[in-house]
């Protein structure tokens, strides 16, 4: 059992590479504005950042806006995922609504998200709904040529000993397509994750006023650059966490599938 939870965490040593690379990545910081005393409104030094996190923490703020681009994030994937995944399951089963998707996944997929935040502000004001369809549209492509070119890589011999075997319909689905096309499907909703995370805040730079994005944007009208990069530190720390996630799914439903991790 303990065996088992070990291989499902990170490995000692990829914590140790990571926090190395955090830490040289901290110290050039700080040299940098240290020796060639860069004006803290440039740059300000990691003590400076670390200061206004816990000004923005105590004072409340951080927690409010931390939640808000978490409700989003978290609705908009739900929304897209779904939504991806169907559509991924239409397009590799049924040749007639693959016919009918694929064109618009194709030509779809290629506006990216930020470009519909302008009229999103039109649609939906500056309302959570606005950044909830910036999100599931960031998710929803993704995850369906992802689901789709997983299941259309199926081995045709499993699929057909399957079949020798009785096994369709619906014990198909579950007991062989979904096991076998599910690494590269979690691969899917990892890089949506992804995309989800960076189209919430880039939502929240316009039209917010709650959130990871609107803290960045006020702080900057303000010259407030600590404040600035503690918003982008929260960002970064949340995204790992985030990624990490996805990866310890994969890790528990298929472990017979490698992954990248630490």
């Amino acid at each position: 059992m303990t065996g088992r939870i070990a291989r499902l965490l990170p490995s000692p040593g990829g914590i140790a590479s990571a926090a190395l690379g955090f830490a040289i990545l901290v110290a050039l910081w700080w040299s940098t504005s240290a020796l060639f005393h860069v004006r803290a409104v440039i740059l300000p030094s990691p003590p400076a950042v670390w200061q206004a996190l816990l000004e923005m923490a105590e004072a409340g703020s951080l927690r409010q806006d931390v939640l808000t681009s978490l409700s989003e994030l978290a609705w908009g994937f739900l929304i897209g995922a779904s939504a991806g995944l169907l559509a991924g399951v239409a397009l590799a089963r049924s040749r007639a609504l693959g016919a009918f998707l694929e064109p618009l996944i194709e030509t779809f997929r290629f506006i990216v998200p930020f470009s519909l935040v302008p009229l999103v502000v039109v649609w939906f004001g500056v309302s959570i709904a606005g950044k909830i369809f910036v999100v599931g549209y960031a998710c929803v492509f993704v995850v369906a040529i992802n689901t789709a070119a997983a299941i259309q890589g199926i081995d045709p011999l499993v699929l057909k000993a399957a079949d020798m075997l009785g096994v369709r319909g619906w014990r198909l689905l579950l007991q062989v397509v979904v096991p076998a096309a599910l690494p590269r499907i979690l691969t899917g909703l990892q890089l949506a994750l992804a995309y989800a995370w960076v189209s919430v805040i880039a939502a929240e730079y316009v039209g917010s006023s709650a959130g990871l994005g609107y803290l960045i944007t006020n702080a900057q009208s303000g010259l407030e650059t600590a404040k600035v990069m503690a918003g982008m530190v929260v960002i970064g720390i949340l995204g790992i966490c985030f990624s990490q996630l996805i990866i310890l799914a994969r890790r528990i439903a298929v472990p017979y599938a490698t992954s990248s991790g630490w």
